[in-house]
């Protein structure tokens, strides 16, 4: 759990910066897809993480990355009604890891 909270903490302030709409629904489904989410956060939003205690490829990345791409799986197509959002892929990522920790 701790690394949702270390992810959620990231993303809520790059949100709270004005990056709400900077990353899009498909950018997360797709890089989680691939296994890259947290390469493609560092990607979009250069600065706004620091990701170093996740490398590319290392087993925390990995579990995290999966964690989320199961949760997202779950909703996809059905954001508004499950979670109530409709079009930041920061805010998607919050909801995510509010559902990953009531699993």
């Amino acid at each position: 759990m701790s690394s949702l909270a270390f992810l959620g903490l990231y993303v809520n302030s790059a949100i709270a910066s004005g990056h709400a709409e900077t990353v899009s629904f498909a950018d997360i489904y797709t890089s989680l897809g691939r296994g890259t989410l947290l390469e493609e956060l560092d990607k979009k939003l250069p600065g706004c993480f620091d990701f170093s205690l996740f490398p590319p490829g290392s087993k925390n990345c990995i579990a995290l990355n999966h964690t989320l791409h199961t949760i997202a799986l779950s909703i996809q197509g059905k954001e508004r009604r499950k979670v109530g959002v409709e079009t930041s892929g920061l805010h998607l990522i919050l909801a995510l890891i509010f559902e990953a920790i009531q699993h």
